[in-house]
């Protein structure tokens, strides 16, 4: 009796544990592992408020594993990738990128898993905006009065950036135009050479433009002068600053043009200079008159000491 009562106990046993194999064997079935891919934003924690980030990436790529139910109801807004800046100083530096992933789920692939980034001081700045005539008015033709509004605006961001701003213009297209007209145009940032300053935002990003024209001009060329302050490298000294073109056009109404016999542009600092250097600069707008190029280039030239 009680060997009938052994055998049939390690055959239920062995009856249970197959039941449990299968089960499994049939949930496998019912529930495979699968794999999902997902483009996940980046988030910025921790980041001081006197500073910025430049550089971060905007997204991530993702691909999971896991049971197929599970991944069928996960959407890139499940994971989380952010950068912990909470020990972050200023200039450049590389840092993880982190995850945080939904329960259930295994990571198969991160495209990116650091970033280079670089931490600015976060600083605002007023500037006054150049308007800049894109174009050529007939030749007895000029601006009488140019109204911006604004006439400045607020640039913020990156300290490193905005060190870099040498003018604030917005450009005016004149071509063909007799009657006075207004209009609504983009701000531009500007560097010295005339490149544009970008990752900054400026508020206003526009400025409505009115434009004043007289149909009594007169026109003159008088002479560009530059005045060039700071010490340059010991190892050089000047050979020439070449102002091209030397000479621009002026035009407008006869008593705003005839007390002019030149133009002299903005000091341009050649402090430390120890190789040649180039500078595009914008001849300062005067009241009621034209300048025609209304940018000219500098070109500062040294030779080594013998």
């Amino acid at each position: 009796m009680m060997k009938t009562l052994g055998k049939n106990w390690q055959l239920k046993i062995i009856c249970l544990l197959l039941a449990i194999v299968l089960w499994f064997v049939v949930i496998y079935q019912q529930n495979p592992t699968s794999e999902g891919s997902y483009t996940v934003p980046v988030v910025i924690e921790n980041l001081d408020s006197k500073y910025i980030a430049t550089n971060a990436p905007k997204t991530v790529y993702v691909r999971l594993s896991g049971p197929r139910n599970t991944i069928i109801n996960i959407g890139a807004s499940d994971i989380k990738a952010y950068i912990d800046l909470s020990k972050a100083e200023e200039g450049e530096t590389t840092v993880p990128i982190h995850l945080e992933l939904p329960a259930g789920t295994e990571l198969k692939k991160q495209s990116t898993t650091t970033a280079n980034l670089y931490i600015d001081v976060y600083a605002v700045q007023e500037f006054q905006i150049t308007p800049h005539l894109v174009g050529s008015l007939e030749e007895n033709i000029s601006v009488e009065n140019l109204k911006l509004v604004p006439e400045k605006v607020i640039v913020s961001g990156a300290r490193r950036l905005i060190n870099k701003i040498d003018r604030v213009a917005i450009d005016i297209p004149v071509d063909g135009k007799v009657k006075d007209f207004s209009l609504m145009a983009p701000i531009h940032l500007l560097q010295k050479d005339g490149n544009p300053v970008e990752g900054l935002e400026i508020t206003p990003w526009q400025s409505n433009v009115k434009v004043t024209l007289t149909h009594n001009a007169v026109a003159k060329k008088v002479p560009v002068n530059l005045i060039t302050y700071g010490a340059l490298s010991p190892k050089v000294h000047m050979k020439q600053v070449v102002i091209t073109p030397n000479e621009i056009e002026i035009r407008g109404n006869a008593n705003a043009v005839k007390n002019i016999d030149r133009i002299n542009l903005m000091p341009i600092s050649v402090d430390g200079l120890e190789k040649n250097r180039e500078w595009k600069v914008a001849i300062p707008p005067l009241d009621g008159v034209v300048m025609n190029p209304d940018t000219v280039q500098i070109r500062v030239e040294v030779e080594p000491d013998q």
